[in-house]
């Protein structure tokens, strides 16, 4: 799919068109800010936690997400170049407040041999990083056989180069109580109320807001969509953008316990983005840059569903279905 060029942002003081207008400089960052074209107010579109501090968003996650992977923080301070003291580091962590931080006390002195993420490169046409948190899976004892699948992950020989793409199939699947002709895209942002655009920035707010968007979709905001602004903050690039996200949820939010997922059943195929376990629950979480087929991304996920029900045998109405990005968060009823 192709992905649209990225719009200037809104002028924060009246919602009006913005045009680019200059940068703002500091000791380590470039800023771009921009002009509404309607008041005439300049304002820069960082991130809330961008504000006011003089490392970029970059520099300041992956030092929080090394953190968050039990590195000591002399590590972390004596390995970036800029020597950040350990006191800015704690204060970032403190700052942003990201999920995991709540599991980090139990991360002491990892060995060498004992990698938190296991990582596995499956050819798929192209090449997937499957990965999973080995820390977070005790959330999974609840579900032992979805436990043994993910540990033991044994894909049947050759499975993917003779089969059907879920993502690519979900187009011609037809699914009940969808739209008509399946192909009308879902522009979200523009169809969701100011309060719900604009959630609070503060982190750690589950659902917020809700709004049902109709009898098969009801929009939310939660970690997923914070930890999703904070990832897509950091690349101008949409191909980066996906694996980004997934590598940022998995490292920062204790829900996430696994990313891209291959499953399969009879003869298709696919990758679940992000795999999640809340209040005993499991959800199967599909990242969406806009504009979203609302169609296809029923089918897809429920095709998803059912192949990952079929791997494990975890009967469907077990799991939640959702689909998000950095706008906002939108589960199927």
């Amino acid at each position: 799919m192709k992905l649209l060029p990225k719009a200037n942002p809104q002028c924060p003081y009246c919602n009006n068109p913005s045009k680019k207008k200059g940068f703002k400089k500091n000791k380590q960052r470039i800023i771009q800010r921009y002009l509404c074209k309607s008041c005439n107010k300049s304002f820069t579109s960082q991130h809330p936690t961008q504000k006011s501090k003089t490392y970029p968003l970059k520099t300041i996650l992956t030092a929080i997400s090394s953190y968050n992977l039990g590195t000591p923080l002399r590590k972390i301070t004596s390995q970036n170049k800029e020597a950040i003291p350990s006191s800015t580091i704690l204060n970032w962590i403190k700052t942003i407040n990201l999920p995991m931080n709540r599991l980090r006390n139990k991360i002491k002195n990892i060995p060498k041999h004992n990698i938190i993420i296991k990582q596995k490169f499956i050819h798929h046409k192209q090449p997937f990083l499957y990965q999973y948190h080995s820390l977070k899976l005790d959330f999974a004892k609840k579900f032992p056989t979805l436990l043994h699948y993910l540990t033991n992950l044994d894909l049947p020989k050759n499975i993917f180069e003779n089969s059907k793409r879920i993502s690519e199939t979900s187009r011609e699947t037809p699914t009940k109580g969808g739209d008509e002709q399946g192909v009308a895209p879902f522009g979200v942002a523009s169809r969701i109320s100011n309060e719900v655009r604009n959630p609070s920035p503060a982190i750690g707010l589950v659902g917020v807001s809700k709004l049902s968007l109709n009898n098969e979709i009801t929009q939310k905001q939660n970690y997923a969509v914070e930890l999703a602004k904070l990832a897509a903050a950091i690349t101008k690039d949409n191909k980066q953008r996906h694996n980004i996200i997934e590598n940022f949820m998995l490292t920062n939010d204790t829900a996430t316990i696994a990313a891209e997922v291959p499953v399969y059943f009879e003869n298709f195929t696919g990758h679940i983005d992000i795999l999640q376990i809340r209040f005993h629950k499991l959800y199967i979480l599909d990242y969406k840059p806009e504009p979203i087929n609302k169609q296809q991304t029923i089918n897809q996920l429920k095709l998803y569903r059912k192949a990952l029900s079929k791997r494990t045998s975890i009967p469907e109405h077990k799991f939640k279905l959702a689909f998000f990005n950095d706008t906002g968060y939108y589960e199927i009823n």
